[in-house]
């Protein structure tokens, strides 16, 4: 990494401990959650945030305003003072794309531009009316959320803006390091949240050759969130020997005979029995008794939490993580997700906002003009599944050279998770999960639990810049590669760890995924029909905690920029997840009250829902957020009674008669086409959208018009869109150029070529299984 010259503000004092951004200035004009929360994470690093004004702000409590802007500096003013400030990051959360020459105004800073549709495209510009429930349909999650027999299901705790506010914020400390022809982010909630909660469905209906005639399924995962003697508990059966492990923990071992029931589409077939039998078990034994014993299996469970249980958990209580709100010591709020060299940035008195250890804009003005933010830096990514896997893509994106490293001991297990059956050739080079977030890289194989890969290991860490894992703690460490041992080797090293649970704690050892974690945090709790069972959100933990990984490694880099000294850098999976869900704790403590599933309604707006049409299993979602917008609806659809009935002028008295309204609503768009329908709402000034297929998702008519997916030619696997960085230079800079690594397919090149080892010696630890190109035991 090379230094960059700093301007005078920013040059002269260390960082204090866990706050690496300190002196960067921010201006904040936000609207919700993901302006806010970008603002938020910025300031709990250490930078500076002014937030201007407070324009039509668009939260759904105090508490969560409360959290969200505390410890900003904030001040009035309008949108066209913003530029006055003369900030090093501008984080703009605006209703639509803006023209181009007031995007002119901001100088040499960072600006990032959050709006629903992004600043180029069809439907950017055009005023088009939007909601969270609108955006979730058009992104094409709803298609496969719910149960086959109501309508599609929406979550339920605004995760697309939570995950655009954290990608914003990664962005906007990568922008700050590149040239100025990048600086300018477009940050779109509608392709954040088409890929944060799609779990790349596009990919799979590529490689099975999916029609769009035939709707995709909807269902609830099997097993997930099962009732206990006590409460609820959430279950994720991750590889093979899970779902084995699974039937010998509820007492069914004589399936394990039972081709169907120990293969992931058998017990969908045999949904009831299998359900049943789940359930007779779980009832028996209380959630502390459940974990337990799954834990013994390492099969990933924990208890299905809310807002008034979570804190309580002992994990959670031994890593303090609820802290009282600066203002309000009553309020509970999370800290920040991410430490810093074991230290968790506090929130209070932050240092002057000059003199600190940061790099702005103007540090890199000698740089060239289309620098890419991380060029030159060298990564190496033990990164697994999805988290890992952005992370290290986003970095390749922005210029680094990231080294993937697997074993064929242990390969990455999104290769393992596809559509593809394991008779068909390199089976393993077509995961969906794999595929959807490894691009931008070179791959390489190295069996490190084995001295000679351990060796060679050793040997990659000593020349690299950053080092990225996601295993569970013991997995390095068990091999002599802690922290401590890796900063021996290479001092100037930043290492990211995102451990499920953390590094310390109770639950360190637990074995987690995004299902898990989901279940842990609360966001199943608020996600679900009313009257039925808590619901997987199915996705959006992964994203979250992968773009809350990536702002805290790209602000540990950009101090190590000027320090030359590593960093470790802990962002646990589990953390990102409750920063998500954190309105049911801030509800909790700050009124008492418990928020509880909604189905597809809102709090606020009324009515809002997923209606059918004329077409079978084709939806429409609509919102009321206003009297006016009501008045447009009673007057469009014409239905007796709406437009004078007193009842129905406020949106409290909607919300009382729901039910009704929604059955009449029903009752009135089923007789529709889907497009035209929508056409009409929305020329209505309605917010409306198509549910749309989350298998041709990438042939969305906005997103394919921004190119939010790029052909690739992929061996073994044909032509299929991968997803663009959904948070990216509007230059168009920050894109892919490398299709995924096929297993080991750059050994030589990396290993020999650059590591220097011949060719002999290549062939030896390929025949002792440290290298290879096919995973072990496959034949």
């Amino acid at each position: 990494m090379t230094a960059r010259p700093e301007p005078d503000h920013l040059a002269t004092a260390s960082a204090p401990a866990g706050q690496p951004l300190a002196g960067l200035r921010v201006a904040e004009w936000s609207r919700s959650i993901a302006g806010g929360y970008a603002g938020r994470m910025l300031r709990d690093a250490g930078a500076h945030v002014t937030r201007v004004g407070a324009p039509g702000v668009s939260l759904p409590r105090p508490a969560l305003a409360a959290y969200l802007h505390s410890g900003k500096d904030e001040r009035p003013g309008t949108l066209a003072e913003v530029a006055a400030l003369a900030a090093d990051v501008v984080i703009l959360e605006l209703p639509d794309a803006p023209d181009d020459e007031f995007l002119a105004g901001f100088g040499d800073a960072a600006v990032v531009v959050i709006t629903p549709w992004g600043l180029r495209g069809p439907w950017a510009g055009a005023g088009r009316p939007w909601s969270e429930l609108t955006i979730q349909a058009e992104s094409g999650s709803l298609s496969m959320r719910g149960l086959p027999d109501r309508p599609p299901l929406m979550t339920g705790s605004s995760e697309g803006l939570w995950i655009t506010g954290a990608m914003a914020a990664a962005a906007a400390v990568a922008a700050v390091q590149g040239g100025r022809a990048h600086r300018l982010v477009d940050a779109p909630v509608l392709e954040v949240t088409a890929y944060a909660t799609n779990l790349f469905q596009d990919i799979g209906a590529s490689l099975a050759g999916a029609s769009p005639a035939t709707p995709p399924a909807r269902h609830r995962l099997n097993p997930s969130v099962e009732p206990a003697a006590d409460g609820w508990v959430g279950f994720n059966l991750a590889s093979a020997q899970n779902h084995e492990d699974f039937l010998v923990l509820i007492e069914r071992p004589d399936w394990l005979a039972d081709p169907q029931m120990t293969s992931h589409a058998g017990r969908y077939q045999r949904y009831d029995e299998f359900t049943a039998a789940v359930r007779s078990w779980t009832r028996r034994h209380t959630v502390a008794e459940i974990v337990e014993q799954a834990a013994a299996f390492r099969i990933p469970c924990a208890p299905v939490h809310n807002g008034r249980t979570i804190l309580a958990d002992p994990h959670l209580v031994d890593r303090g993580f609820y802290q009282p709100n600066a203002l309000d010591p009553g309020l509970l709020e999370p800290a920040p997700p991410f430490l810093f060299d074991g230290v968790r940035p506090r929130r209070g008195q932050e240092p002057p906002p000059t003199g600190a250890a940061a790099t702005s804009a103007a540090a890199a003005a000698d740089g060239p003009d289309d620098a890419l933010p991380f060029a030159g830096l060298r990564v190496l990514d033990l990164g697994t599944w999805w988290v890992g896997g952005y992370v290290g893509t986003a970095l390749g994106a922005l210029g680094a050279d990231v080294l993937k490293v697997e074993s064929t001991r242990r390969v990455d297990g999104a290769r393992l998770a596809g559509l593809v059956p394991a008779t068909q050739d390199h089976w393993w080079e077509c995961g969906v999960f794999y595929l959807g977030g490894n691009s931008d890289k070179r791959g390489i194989t190295v069996d490190f639990s084995v001295a000679a890969g351990r060796d060679l290991l050793a040997r990659l860490i000593a020349d690299a810049d950053v080092l990225i894992e996601n295993y569970s703690p013991r997995v390095l460490e068990s091999v002599g590669l802690d922290w401590d041992a890796v900063h021996a080797i290479n001092p100037r090293l930043v290492m990211l760890r995102m451990p499920a649970f953390g590094l310390t704690g109770p639950r360190r050892s637990m074995v987690g995924y995004a299902q898990t974690v989901e279940q842990f945090s609360g966001l199943c709790w608020r996600t679900g029909y009313p009257d039925a069972d808590p619901h997987n959100p199915s996705g959006p933990a992964d994203p979250m905690a992968a773009a809350n990984s990536l702002f805290a490694l790209a602000s540990a880099l950009l101090a190590a920029r000027r320090t030359g000294a590593g960093t470790l850098v802990e962002s646990p999976l589990a953390e990102a997840a409750l920063v998500m869900a954190s309105e049911q704790v801030l509800a909790w403590t700050a009124d008492g009250v418990l928020l509880e599933r909604l189905g597809n309604r809102d709090a606020v707006a009324a009515p809002q829902g997923v209606f059918p049409t004329a077409e079978p299993d084709r939806w429409v979602a609509l919102t009321v957020a206003d009297d006016g917008q009501w008045r447009a609806l009673a007057a469009l659809s014409g239905l007796e009674g709406w437009a004078d009935d007193p009842g129905l002028a406020t949106a409290d008295g909607r919300r009382a008669r729901a039910d009704e309204l929604e059955a009449r609503l029903a009752a009135w768009t089923a007789g529709q086409e889907r497009g035209a329908l929508v056409d009409r709402l929305l020329a209505a000034g309605i917010p409306a959208g198509e549910v749309r297929d989350g298998r041709f998702v990438h042939d969305h008519p906005h997103l394919a018009a921004r190119g939010s997916y790029q052909p690739f030619e992929l061996p073994w696997a044909g032509t299929v869109p991968l997803p663009r960085l959904p948070v990216r230079a509007a230059s168009g800079g920050w894109a892919h150029r490398r299709r995924p690594p096929t297993l080991g397919e750059h050994n030589a090149e990396v290993l020999g070529g650059e590591l220097g080892l011949d060719e002999a010696l290549l062939a030896e630890l390929a025949a002792g299984g440290v290298l290879g190109t096919v995973p072990r035991g496959v034949t």
